[in-house]
């Protein structure tokens, strides 16, 4: 669980290198929680597609 949102706030973080970031929302967070570094990959890839 930790991990997931680790991540996902790790991303934010990076998101001015990198040029891909996840918005906040309650989503996103239960999606990190439920899911940790796979449920952020999927959010990350559903980011690219839309």
């Amino acid at each position: 669980m930790a991990s997931g949102v680790s991540v996902l706030i790790a991303v934010n973080l990076f998101s001015g290198l990198t040029g891909v970031s996840i918005p906040i929302s309650l989503l996103s967070v239960l999606t990190s929680v439920i899911g940790g570094i796979p449920g952020v990959t999927l959010l990350l890839f559903l980011n690219l597609i839309v």
